[in-house]
């Protein structure tokens, strides 16, 4: 699902677009411009001839073709300019920060699922609906701060919730952590958090991939895919951590109230987890303080060969 249009996208374009860069199309243009963002970069917005410099196209029939789309405009409006933009300008990866899909109704439910169908059947990729976007060394397609300097070194993150992935970045930037890429899939409608991190094992390269991953998880669909991937990340050297929200009676209300999610049973978590190798966590300071630990130098215990934890059994 995850795919070079996502990833290293020639060419972007921001629709719904704004002037006002306390909208959520305001702000995702003006991070991919102060951002760097290296291809070509469009805006569509049907009551501006220009929207932050970058010229406006008013019909999207007019768009050239576009690798990447991000939706920040009304849920109701998302099918019809998904199916434009797949059939008749080649874009194979979306982005929509739009909220008012399952998380609100069966009408929003049923929004979601047309959008899928028409992403699945050009083999596309689609992040969200209901997310605050993605970050990556080649663009930053986020309408939230803050956007930390990127580097390989750093943690990849994937967080099933835009909000709280703010806030795990905070923590994490006081501590001095850095990040390679970000993901927030939101509801996940057709990309979850085991999807990218399966692409995070399937495309890992020993020599510039990130050792270290942070997972936020709302909801498991797939199980058996989070072990597979988590436990093939682990052989090559990786470190995880996670969090999962939802096994208490309250966070399972805010899981469902933000994404549409179902809680896992805690002992279940608590057993895919354990049986992974992944480090549970029960908040961000804990996953930070746990990423640092990960990022800690390679130390030596006497005697023993070099280690890539800190050694000790603590």
């Amino acid at each position: 699902m995850i795919n070079s249009a996502l990833m290293n996208p020639r060419s972007i374009v921001v629709v719904g677009a704004s002037n006002d860069i306390h909208k959520p199309g305001g702000k995702i243009l003006k991070n991919l411009v102060d951002q760097g963002f290296q291809g070509q970069l469009y805006v569509a917005n049907p009551r501006q001839d220009e929207v932050q410099g970058v010229k406006s196209c008013k019909d999207l029939n007019d768009l050239p073709d576009t690798d990447l789309a991000v939706l920040a405009i009304p849920a109701a409006q998302c099918p019809a300019t998904v199916e434009l933009l797949a059939r008749q300008k080649g874009t194979r990866a979306f982005i929509i920060i739009s909220a008012g899909f399952s998380e609100e109704n069966e009408e929003g439910a049923r929004l979601e699922q047309e959008i899928v169908a028409i992403v699945d059947s050009v083999d596309g990729c689609l992040i969200g609906p209901n997310c605050t976007g993605v970050l990556t060394p080649n663009h930053a397609s986020m309408f939230t701060l803050p956007i930390p300097q990127l580097t390989p070194a750093g943690c990849d993150f994937i967080s099933g919730s835009g909000a709280t992935a703010v806030f795990i970045m905070e923590s994490a930037i006081l501590k001095g952590i850095q990040f390679a890429n970000v993901f927030t899939v939101g509801n996940g409608a057709q990309t979850g958090v085991e999807d990218v991190l399966a692409h995070l094992d399937e495309t890992f390269d020993p020599e510039t991939s990130s050792r270290i991953k942070l997972l936020y998880v709302e909801t498991i669909k797939d199980p058996d895919s989070l072990l597979e991937h988590a436990s093939s990340l682990i052989r090559k050297g990786c470190k995880i951590a996670a969090i999962k929200a939802g096994t208490s009676e309250a966070g399972s209300r805010a899981a469902s109230s933000h994404t549409g999610a179902i809680a896992s049973s805690d002992l279940a978590v608590e057993a895919l987890f354990r049986k992974a190798g992944i480090v549970r966590c029960f908040g961000r300071e804990e996953l930070t303080t746990v990423a640092g630990v990960f990022l800690h130098k390679p130390c030596r215990a006497s005697g023993s060969p070099s280690s890539p934890m800190p050694a000790g059994r603590r």
